[in-house]
């Protein structure tokens, strides 16, 4: 059997919002490519593009800190909606009426909380490691994860290069189309760091 891992990130993007009187709904990056995470134990790591080809996400779970009696959402309910663009892995969460659920998106709205994770499976050879033997920290390139266990919000990223906020729905429209904005931007800055390499 497989060992599940555990990261934490900084969540760029990630959302909250109220569609209606009922459904509210977060959303955003549970991981990002080609960004360094903190030290974890005696390594800092990046996820590279194409980690998550291939990936089975067929049932993974929204959490709350990673714990099992805090779902928040559910591939297979179609509660948690999981998207791989050139960014990294988004998501977009309907939350459920139950009270740690509410209280997770108050906490989001006000910006208690501003980091996401994810559970993993590691493919074989999917990590390289690169040993520094001056600082004794070494530095991993995860380039395939077999399995996607779940995605959770949480208190402490190993990530930090993200944000979150709090919206109602107009301003999350608003928001998702200075995403597409930033994204355009990164994929030309991509194609000019291209072009001056030829």
């Amino acid at each position: 059997m497989s060992k599940t891992e555990i990261r934490l990130f900084n969540e760029d993007g990630l959302e909250t919002r109220s569609e209606g009187e009922k459904a509210k709904v977060i959303a955003g990056y549970a991981l990002k490519f080609n960004t360094k995470s903190n030290v974890l134990g005696n390594f800092i790591e990046t996820i590279e593009p194409g980690a998550l080809d291939g990936t089975d996400m067929s049932d993974v779970r929204a959490l709350v800190d990673h714990v099992p009696s805090q779902i928040i959402g559910r591939t297979t309910s179609g509660t948690l909606k999981l998207n791989v663009d050139d960014v990294g892995l988004r998501f977009e969460v309907t939350l459920p009426s139950t009270q740690y659920a509410n209280d997770l998106y108050e906490n989001i709205r006000l910006g208690n909380i501003t980091n996401c994770s994810f559970g993993f499976h590691l493919a074989p050879q999917g990590a390289v490691r690169q040993k520094n033997p001056t600082t004794g920290v070494d530095f991993q390139r995860i380039r395939k994860i077999s399995k996607l266990t779940d995605i959770s919000v949480v208190t402490y990223p190993a990530y930090n290069d993200t944000d979150v906020f709090a919206r109602n729905l107009n301003e999350a429209i608003k928001e998702s189309n200075v995403n597409e904005i930033e994204k355009l931007k990164f994929q030309l800055e991509l194609l000019k760091l291209r072009t001056q390499s030829l």
